[in-house]
């Protein structure tokens, strides 16, 4: 049986194990997670103006099923008037 071929040598591997440390330091701590790479403020800000803007929709959405209802029992009402005629 042969042994497969490592596509990289030992020197790299070395390397690699070498600049971990390195590159770990880049990372925020695994405590802070990506929340410590939110700015706050910022986040906050834009948050609070998305929530405004669906309370917005949700409420035009409210008027609208209000008119919808409104106008199916003027036809229902229409239809019942003309049901007869």
């Amino acid at each position: 049986m042969k042994i497969p071929k490592i596509p990289f040598s030992a020197k790299d591997l070395d390397m690699a194990i070498r600049a971990v440390p390195a590159i770990k330091d880049l990372f925020p701590k695994a405590k802070a997670g990506l929340n410590s790479l939110i700015n706050e403020p910022e986040y906050n800000s834009k948050i609070g103006k998305l929530e405004d803007a669906l309370h917005d929709k949700k409420a035009e959405i409210c008027k609208l099923r209000e008119r919808i209802k409104e106008l199916e029992d003027c036809n229902e009402e229409y239809r019942q008037a003309n049901k007869y005629t």
